[in-house]
């Protein structure tokens, strides 16, 4: 289904009032104009005036009443007139004569703005952000070698590297490309740059271009598996099995043990981009928080498959007593229960209590995983994970030592350190010694030694509501911590 057919069969129906949302006005006038042909109707558009706005739209209606033909009066900067209750009172007063002449009257407007006095007789339609079928013929003409032809593969990327934005925005994004006169990736490469500057000025949503692999991630073997898992029901082969999209998972932990690093590096292993949405910025700016959320979810739905990444979604809907926090939890959480767009979601927590209960109800997310203090061997793959990063050679330090001397440390604890042991090792002008990792190891405050009590509260909790992310090896550590060492 494309995304004008809720349109055509409301001006089919000849619905005698539309709220036209959407994002970019000339792709609307130009889809409504579409539909208005589809259905035999004539379309009218009044050119906008601010400061005369009002006085437009009654002349304009007043006009459209006496049109002999069915006709689509459309209004740009809908949502001002209905600012303005007088406005209101003179459409609906008029709405039963523009049915029974077959007319249609579309409001068209970039946000939502509420109007008790026609809340029962408009209905409001969302226009999506154009596809990437529809973006394809665009990027096709941008990219067109001096023979006419382009390569499908670099098509396919660069069509893809502009979904999610406005037709305008993408037409724009392509000249700018062609103009630099870049081939191939190099194109893409801007286009992603591109969007990435655009969506960012939004201020919710953010394109994150580098996510770890889960091969700079110690331990949380079971989640990774898991996660490879959902990459195979990504395939169209899966689809026609019958395995419906992946939405999304839900990873509940001790802070600092990698809760947002494998929720980011769910977008290397499923293969798609990668969008972080600011909850904490849906209630700044000019607009609602309501219509922030609508607008980051649309963009998400039109660049899929993709992960969108929601961290510490805890503190985000922590004031039960909101009413805007309710309202927009409430549209979260039936866009969670309904989406099947492909995006898939990860989601982070560190606090149950924080945690409104609707959203570890199932069907919200494919599943629900902890993530508790890393064991030794996970210690020791993280302090090696860490040194690696940092040029050294990790089989040139004792990493089992190091996994001894850093118990109930957690992973970014441990990454501290090795940053701390580092330091010291420059300011003295000599090598990284195992002994500087020891010292810095053993400065360190485990975290849970201040926050112990909600710690073990969060593990009882979870263990009979969440899956371990990693295997359980306490009986092995236990065998081997009572098993004197080899002479």
């Amino acid at each position: 289904m494309d995304r004008a057919s809720a349109l055509r069969q409301r001006l089919q129906a000849r619905y005698p009032l539309v709220y036209l949302l959407h994002a970019d006005e000339r792709d609307a006038v130009h889809i409504l104009g579409e539909a208005a042909a589809a259905t035999g109707m004539q379309l009218r558009v009044i050119a906008v005036d601010r400061q005369s706005l009002p006085e437009m739209a009654m002349d304009g209606l007043g006009t459209l009443l006496d049109a002999p033909e069915p006709t689509v009066l459309a209004l740009p900067q809908g949502h001002l007139l209905l600012e303005n209750p007088t406005i209101a009172r003179f459409f609906l007063e008029r709405l039963v004569e523009l049915e029974r002449r077959s007319h249609v009257l579309v409001l068209m407007a970039p946000v939502h703005v509420p109007c008790p006095e026609l809340e029962r007789e408009r209905v409001i339609i969302q226009l999506a952000l154009p596809s990437g079928d529809e973006l394809a013929p665009l990027v096709a003409a941008a990219l067109r070698d001096t023979q006419g032809l382009v390569d499908p593969t670099i098509l396919a990327e660069a069509t893809q590297a502009v979904t999610g934005l406005t037709t305008v925005q993408a037409r724009r994004a392509l000249r700018r490309v062609r103009t630099l006169g870049l081939q191939s990736h190099e194109a893409i490469g801007e286009l992603l740059g591109e969007k990435r500057d655009l969506i960012a000025a939004g201020g919710v949503l953010q394109v994150v271009s580098a996510a770890p692999t889960l091969g700079e991630i110690g331990g949380l073997d079971v989640l990774k598996d898991w996660l490879h898992l959902r990459r195979e029901a990504l395939l169209p082969a899966a689809q026609a099995f019958g395995l419906p999209k992946p939405k999304g998972v839900l990873v509940i932990g001790v802070q600092g043990c990698g809760k947002s690093m494998i929720a980011k590096a769910s977008s290397a292993v499923l293969g798609v981009p990668l969008l972080r949405l600011d909850l904490g910025r849906l209630y700044a700016g000019q607009r609602t928080p309501d219509e922030n959320l609508r607008r980051a979810l649309e963009i998400a739905e039109a660049m899929s498959p993709v992960v969108l990444w929601l961290d510490e979604i805890d503190k985000a809907f922590s004031d039960t007593r909101s009413e805007t926090q309710g309202r927009v939890l409430g549209s979260l959480l039936t866009w969670l229960g309904e989406q099947r767009s492909g995006v898939f979601v990860a989601a982070t927590a560190n606090s149950v209590e924080l945690l409104p209960s609707e959203l570890l109800r199932k069907g919200r997310f494919d599943e629900t995983f902890f993530v508790d203090l890393p064991d030794l061997q996970v210690r020791g793959e993280i302090a090696g994970i860490c040194l690696l990063r940092s040029g050294r050679n990790p089989l040139e330090f004792d990493l089992e030592q190091l996994a001894q001397a850093s118990d109930r440390l957690t992973g970014a604890e441990i990454e501290q350190s090795v940053v701390e042991a580092l330091a010291q090792a420059w300011a003295a002008h000599r090598p990284l010694e195992q002994q500087d990792l020891l010292q810095a190891i053993q400065k360190t405050i485990p975290f849970v030694e201040t926050y112990e009590p909600q710690v073990k509260a969060l593990r009882q909790w979870a263990r009979k509501r969440c899956r371990a992310a990693a295997p359980d090896r306490s009986l092995r550590e236990l065998y081997l911590s009572a098993t004197p060492p080899k002479p």
